[in-house]
């Protein structure tokens, strides 16, 4: 399946809706890092993998194993 990269802000109004309450984009950039939501670096901006986070599990153990994290 292809990438959909897509930027925190417009990520937070997918996920959260224009009346909701997101998580900060720190938030979201450190989940980022941690690899607990799929995504990557490019220059100095962070962008979500929309396709890999839709195909998320809500149990951590097997998000590990579908992302590779050791």
């Amino acid at each position: 399946m292809e990438k959909e990269l897509i930027k925190i802000s417009e990520f937070q109004r997918r996920k959260w809706g224009v009346n909701g309450t997101p998580m900060c984009a720190q938030a979201i950039r450190n989940h980022l890092r941690n690899r607990m939501i799929p995504g990557e670096q490019i220059g100095r901006t962070w962008y979500v993998d929309w396709n890999g986070y839709k195909r998320l599990s809500p149990n951590p153990l097997v998000n590990m194993v579908l992302t590779g994290a050791a």
